[in-house]
């Protein structure tokens, strides 16, 4: 018997790949001339579905695991299996598999009652990835601001942007504190976050807009000057945002301070 031939071989796999992740009894079939026997193909591939979609599913869950305690394990698993049918991982790697899965859920039958799940799980998203990354002590970005003061952030480090109050939602779910969970404010608005990575894991602290703007600027290689510009687009006084800095930036674990010395001319 010859070998397939390459061509031959991925035409196969194709059909395969199809047919685990199918919905319908005829779409799960498999060619007969190739799978002849007492059974239809179909039969076989029962424990490898099972077996694709409960490792998918598993993967899932741990990138966004509060989204799974929320909704709880049955229905988790729902959205999970239709998800990995409308959109299979393309790579070996299910760890980094879930990139579309927070929009995919933003309408999911029977979440009409949380508007803030899709927000909810882009935020487990953003924990996941950054969870993944390894932690430098250096590298990051670094801001010299006028009185000889420099700022040295952390790597990885990154902003988040939500309609929702994700971050103490997040904390709440995953503590399964009842008490805290029913007493956040689900009013929708503008939300930001500072989330970085540490020997101890991954960090989320809350911080203002104009913090967040700050952040951003200087995560995109903005020099100080250009940070504060775009953190002073905020309707506040410049002497406002400098407080505001202070209290939200410079004491976050997020950034080390140092005085430099003047250069001498």
């Amino acid at each position: 018997m010859h070998a397939p031939s390459e061509p031959a071989l991925a035409a196969l796999q194709s059909q395969m790949a199809a047919a685990l992740l199918a919905v319908t009894p005829e779409a799960q079939q498999l060619p007969p001339e190739l799978f002849a026997g007492a059974h239809p193909g179909a039969v076989g591939l029962r424990v490898h579905r099972n077996t694709l979609l409960g490792a998918i599913s598993n993967a899932l869950r741990m990138s966004f695991s509060a989204v799974d305690r929320l909704v709880g394990e049955e229905f988790f698993d729902r959205m999970a299996v239709e998800y990995a049918r409308a959109m299979p991982p393309r790579v070996p790697q299910l760890d980094e598999y879930g990139s579309g899965f927070a929009a995919y859920i933003e309408r999911f039958p029977g979440t009409e009652n949380l508007p803030y799940l899709a927000e909810l799980a882009a935020f487990d998203w953003q924990v996941a990835a950054l969870g993944r990354l390894c932690h430098a002590s250096e590298g990051g970005a670094v801001l010299e601001l006028e009185g000889h003061v420099r700022l040295t952030f952390a790597t990885p480090l990154r902003t988040h942007r939500a309609a929702y109050p994700v971050g103490q939602l997040r904390a709440a779910i995953l503590a399964e504190d009842l008490e805290t969970l029913r007493a956040v404010d689900l009013t929708p608005g503008e939300y930001r976050y500072a989330l970085w990575r540490s020997d101890q894991g991954v960090n989320v602290r809350a911080v203002s807009v104009v913090s967040a703007r700050f952040l951003d600027a200087a995560l995109s290689g903005a020099d100080g000057t250009a940070a504060l510009a775009a953190a002073g687009e905020v309707e506040q006084s410049a002497a406002e945002v400098v407080a505001t800095l202070a209290k939200e930036i410079l004491p976050a674990g997020f950034v080390r301070v140092e005085t430099i010395a003047p250069q001498s001319v």
